[in-house]
């Protein structure tokens, strides 16, 4: 349908018939379906609409959570579920994607993050669109704007999603976005039964109104490969290579050099091991500089952001996550990784227990400690058949577990339950 702008919001643009306003190309927001809305969800007498759910974000940047917006609106369509895209800021990478796929996608709905006419704009968008249903993750500023919207109004229903384990930065705003969210959310989404229990007593929430949705990923899509060396061979690696992977972005909590002093020690003992950093962000230069500094060359290449994540995880032996504590939860890459049979080393933060078992599909290693982070990675590097092993157990657990078509439907359900009062 197109991305729209605040513009139109404002009525800078004219709106069509009352609707949100004018598309570009001369089309127009198409109305909810008469009889849907007035200052709440009514049902005409002749037509029952289908359920229609937007998903809040600031912007949908390439990130983890955003991927999962994505795989879910995909998904929620199997379901007879329409699904729309709200940006606060503009549609992101993510949302040019889900654009250029069909979906709707409002964007531009904040001019600030101090803009007073946001909570209006929303509600507004959330009227003129049909929406019965708001999912939010939790981040500041749209859990904010989603709580006063649901408090002046009472309508749309608000599903809070949970997708780290605390904050580590601006905790008065985080405070302000919870103290307005929170209770009125109709129902929360955590990743993992431990997640949850953390929520609900860090939150003083009642665990009985949360659904558990750990994150799922396609496993047809994400599977072993074939031939291992031929997909090292396709990223230009040399056949015998062993190939340890980090996906993430690159950030400072995501804690990369650790990965690249890990890398140094490691180096010089297992002469085949080659190190692949995949992703992007603000950390990218220093850590090109860290790694030049540790004279490792050629054994680390930085990848960018990737669309080829599947040919990556196939292509490597071992993945792994090295995040500091409280910033991490359920990481999408590993679970990518464990379903292309691939074993993981992680750091024990967030909920990683839920997703690697240990000794059994992966190897888990104190937050921050180097030393039993290196000697992790190099029980693998060292031990091909225990690799194997790992992957062929990964692989198993990732499909019984983790896969996005449970997700999907688990996310259609909670939906049509908390549409349905």
């Amino acid at each position: 349908m197109g991305t729209y702008h605040p513009g139109h919001l404002l009525g800078k643009a004219r709106p069509a018939a009352g609707g949100l306003g004018a598309a570009p190309g001369g089309g127009h927001v198409p109305r909810a379906p008469r009889g849907v809305l007035t200052s709440g969800p009514v049902r005409d007498s002749a037509v029952d609409p289908p359920l229609k759910v937007a998903f809040l974000q600031a912007s949908l940047e390439v990130g983890g959570a955003e991927r999962l917006v994505q795989d879910i609106m995909a998904g929620l369509t199997r379901h007879s579920i329409e699904s729309l895209a709200l940006n606060l800021y503009g549609p992101g990478a993510v949302g040019q994607q889900l654009e250029a796929s069909g979906h709707d996608v409002v964007s531009g709905l904040a001019r600030g993050r101090l803009d007073p006419l946001t909570g209006a704009r929303l509600a507004r968008a959330c009227r003129e669109q049909g929406i019965r249903v708001v999912y939010v993750v939790d981040s500041a500023l749209p859990l904010f704007w989603a709580g006063m919207a649901r408090r002046w109004s009472g309508w749309p229903r608000l599903v809070l999603g949970f997708h780290s384990t605390g904050k580590g930065e601006d905790a008065l705003q985080h405070a302000l976005a919870n103290a307005a969210a929170l209770p009125v959310a109709d129902r929360f989404v955590a990743l993992a039964p431990s997640h949850r229990d953390w929520l609900a007593l860090r939150f003083h929430l009642d665990p009985g109104r949360f659904a558990v949705i750990p994150n799922g990923v396609d496993t047809g899509r994400f599977r072993p490969a074939a031939d291992r060396a031929a997909a090292r061979r396709a990223l230009g690696w040399p056949d015998d290579a062993v190939i340890v992977s980090i996906v993430a972005g690159l950030r400072p909590e995501k804690n990369h050099a650790l990965f690249l002093r890990a890398a140094a020690a490691l180096a010089p003992h297992y002469p085949q091991a080659r190190f692949m950093v995949v992703g992007d962000g603000s950390e990218r230069a220093a850590l090109e500089r860290e790694r030049d500094s540790l004279g490792l060359g050629e054994k680390v290449r930085f990848l960018g952001t990737r669309q080829d994540t599947p040919e990556i995880q196939r292509a490597s032996d071992v993945v792994v996550l090295t995040s500091h504590p409280v910033v991490e939860t359920f990481p999408v890459s590993l679970v990518e990784a464990l379903a292309s049979g691939t074993p993981v080393v992680s750091t024990d933060v967030g909920s990683i227990r839920d997703v690697v078992r240990d000794g059994v599909t992966g190897l888990i290693v104190p937050a921050g400690d180097e030393a039993a982070f290196g000697a992790a990675l190099g029980r693998l590097l060292e031990d091909g058949a225990l690799r194997a092993r790992m992957g062929a157990a990964a692989r198993d657990d990732a499909v019984a577990r983790f896969g996005r078509e449970d997700m999907i439907a688990a996310y259609a359900k909670l939906f049509r339950e908390v549409a349905a009062g």
